[in-house]
């Protein structure tokens, strides 16, 4: 079976420094792995260059067989929008509501008069209310982000990439800011989508208690190489 997520060779340098040394990665549909490494080991080099936000120096990287790696402009957009990141700072606008930032998982579907004017055709909306449901804050879809606890803010940033639908989430340290209890719900929650969505998931994090309890398979990272 073709794998939704696959590497091969991707390496990153930024000056002497090697940041990231042929990395390789294979993950299937509804799979959660999990990424373990210490600080500066190369995850967060990994995850940009498997986004394409950094350009690797070398190496490919496939989206359900398609090379993600030769597209350019349009296409590349497109194709980003089957992975969804999820950062450790949540990434989100701090003045706007719950619904506006997970309406910013549709930015790259809609027309540009709309994302200006921040007006969102009612089935953006609606998909964005049922993710926020999803991730069980229903109760808080017009709440502005800064007055959310810190797993609030962090299940924003998952029905954000929910929303915009993506088939791989791409999870950079999501609980190293957060109290153990709030970790574990975390990943309670990006497991269950591998489960009920078929989404593939990747994680990296520090605790191997966690990464133990959530993976299906566990990778190591130390100075950027991956095993």
């Amino acid at each position: 079976m073709t794998p939704l997520l696959a590497a091969v060779d991707l390496s990153k340098s930024y000056g002497a420094r090697l940041a990231l040394d042929g990395a390789a990665l294979s993950v299937r549909a509804g799979e959660f792995v999990a990424v373990l490494g210490p600080s500066g080991a190369g995850k967060s080099t990994l995850f940009r260059c498997l986004t394409r936000l950094t350009e690797p120096d070398r190496g490919e990287v496939f989206i359900a067989g398609a090379p993600l790696h030769a597209l350019r402009g349009r296409k590349l957009a497109q194709a980003r929008r089957n992975i969804g990141v999820v950062f450790q700072q949540f990434n989100l606008i701090r003045r706007l509501s719950a619904i506006d930032n997970v309406l910013a998982g549709r930015l790259a579907g809609a027309p540009l008069w709309r994302v200006m004017a921040r007006s969102f055709a009612a089935a953006d909306e609606a998909i964005a209310i049922d993710a926020l449901r999803q991730v069980d804050l229903g109760e808080h879809i017009d709440q502005r982000a800064d007055t959310l606890s810190g797993g609030q803010q962090q299940r924003v940033a998952i029905a954000r990439a929910i929303a915009q639908q993506s088939r791989i989430i791409l999870a950079d340290e999501p609980v190293a800011s957060l109290d153990p209890d709030t970790a574990i719900a975390i990943l309670t929650l990006l497991h269950g989508l591998t489960r009920s969505s078929n989404v593939a998931v990747v994680c990296s994090l520090h605790q191997p208690q966690l990464a133990e309890r959530f993976a299906d398979r566990i990778l190591s990272m130390e100075a950027g190489r991956l095993s």
